[in-house]
């Protein structure tokens, strides 16, 4: 049975047809954009240049854009404090149509609706860039702002790419990419997936997009230990914290597979017990696509399940707010409102995510 989902704030916004009258590309167009200039600092403008694509590249004029509850919150909190934090995309969860190429980008004529995996520039704008490599057909019938949040689907597909028909799966965290990789890995022909999260509204989403056994849990290391220890073929940190990542070590069986797939942005340093791990024999891969065969293979799979699985996908589940892109402040208040984004252990104003929130769309 399928659970309905109120989305509170709803503006529809009508996006105008391209105008190739107006090119983007032409010396002197600017546009709209929103960009992180300090810690928990952004700034607009009006008269930012429109980005030119170079060789390989693809000029996106965007529709829409989604908000990473970890990777743009933490960018945002923690700018000027972790160096990386200043490098990574601020906005990269993006959807809308082509509106020019680069020297040797052929795959996409103008006007094709597209999503992005990882852009060049910031998709709170009117206009990104981003390497072809990166882009994927966004299939008509999808509308944009749930589109933008198939730059979930890669990542996900590339992540559990150790999970073997009939394995047994947990995953820790239940939020936008967790739910994202229950998904990729029942496709994968897992026999049995559990999930884990401090949130219940969150696991009725779980349940929704066919979990097996969901269970709340407080944070801790006994209460994520309590799933099973060594009952699993693969465990899956999507939160990615110390806590997380030592319960999937214990959660997994021996010669077990430890999927590092939550973005350990705000504990950059992670202990290990080696005794452990030499004991268990652990495999362990990221979820980062590490050259272009990598991001080319798990792009071409994200967009044959968009194109032919799409309604098994939920994404009008997923999809909880959509706001102009003038709003954002207020959305990166909204969701700031998070256990997150403090470091594991310390004591954190919130027992958990912002509730009944997954993905907040923006649309210039």
């Amino acid at each position: 049975m399928r659970i309905p989902i109120r989305i509170p704030i709803r503006i529809p916004m009508r996006i105008p047809m391209w105008n190739p009258m107006r090119d983007p590309m032409q010396k002197g167009i600017t546009l709209r954009r929103y960009e992180l200039v300090g810690r928990r600092e952004i700034r607009l403008s009006d008269d930012a240049p429109v980005p030119v694509p170079g060789p390989g590249e693809v000029l996106v004029r965007v529709a829409a854009c989604t908000v990473c509850n970890r990777s743009d919150l933490a960018y945002y909190h923690y700018y000027g404090l972790r160096e990386h934090c200043a490098q990574g995309c601020f906005g990269h969860e993006i959807s809308g149509t082509v509106a020019g190429t680069g020297p040797g980008a052929t795959r996409f004529a103008t006007g094709r609706r597209v999503f992005v995996r990882t852009p060049l520039t910031t998709g709170y704008a009117e206009y990104a860039l981003a390497r072809e490599i990166c882009v994927g057909a966004l299939p008509d019938h999808v509308p944009f702002e749930q589109g933008a949040i198939l730059q979930l689907l890669p990542l996900a597909v590339h992540a559990t790419r150790g999970v073997r028909l009939g394995d047994r799966v947990v995953i820790a965290g239940q939020g936008p990419v967790g739910l994202m990789a229950l998904l990729a890995a029942a496709a994968r022909g897992a026999s049995h997936v559990t999930v884990m999260d401090l949130d219940d509204w969150r696991l009725e989403r779980s349940r929704l997009l066919g979990a097996d056994d969901c269970l709340r849990v407080d944070g801790s290391a006994d209460a994520l230990a309590e799933a099973g220890e060594g009952a699993f073929d693969v465990a899956v940190d999507a939160v990615g914290t110390p806590t997380t990542l030592e319960a999937c070590v214990g959660l997994v069986r021996q010669n077990g597979l430890v999927v590092l797939l939550g973005t350990h942005h705000i504990d950059t340093r992670v202990g290990i017990d080696l005794v452990t791990w030499e004991r268990k024999g652990l495999r362990v891969h990221s979820s980062a696509e590490p050259h272009d065969v990598a991001r080319a293979e798990a792009m071409a799979v994200a967009e044959r399940l968009a194109a032919g699985r799409t309604d098994r996908l939920h994404l009008d589940d997923l999809l909880t707010h959509v706001l102009p892109l003038a709003e954002l402040p207020r959305v990166i208040r909204l969701l700031s409102a998070s256990r997150s984004l403090y470091p594991d252990g310390e004591r954190a104003p919130y027992a958990g995510p912002p509730p009944k929130v997954l993905k907040v769309a923006v649309r210039p």
